[in-house]
């Protein structure tokens, strides 16, 4: 704030040049800022593995189909959602090993499919394999034909 004083008394009058400057100097931050936290984070998806696997499960290995229709299949057996916990826990109960491969249909429901794996994870598997497809591959039930158009 200054005070002139003059011919016509006492005068005060409000600086707002160091004011501008601030509101100047933040503007600039948050303009050189808001860029810089707009990013998205890059990820790095792993390249798909060409592994063919054998068309025979062993009986120690454990496969768990989930359909487009939404359908589960533990092996070639047909299970109902209700009992996968269940099943799942009496199975691997006594294992050294608990690793089990999930073969998702790519056109099944997204929801569901993580409500599967979120039933696999909560009875007690410490590892979850992916099973995948090659390019132009038609989606399989282990011990069936192919699924799909």
């Amino acid at each position: 704030m200054s005070m002139t004083v003059g011919k016509k008394g006492v005068r005060s009058d409000l600086n707002i040049t160091p004011m501008i400057d601030i509101l100047l100097v933040l503007l600039i931050i948050f303009m050189v800022m808001t860029p810089l936290m707009m990013m998205q984070h890059r990820v790095d998806v792993p390249k798909r593995a060409e592994v063919d696997l054998p068309p025979d499960v062993s009986s120690d290995q454990t496969v768990l189909t989930l359909t487009r229709d939404g359908l589960i299949f533990l092996n070639q057996a047909k299970i109902d959602r209700a009992d996968l916990n269940k099943l799942l826990t009496e199975r691997f109960k006594e294992r050294r090993e608990k690793t089990i491969f999930l073969n998702i249909d790519p056109e099944a429901n997204y929801g569901d499919s993580l409500k599967v794996i979120d039933t696999v994870r909560n009875s007690g598997l410490e590892k979850l394999a992916i099973v995948t497809q090659k390019e132009g591959e038609k989606f399989q039930i282990p011990g069936q034909s192919p699924v799909g158009p």
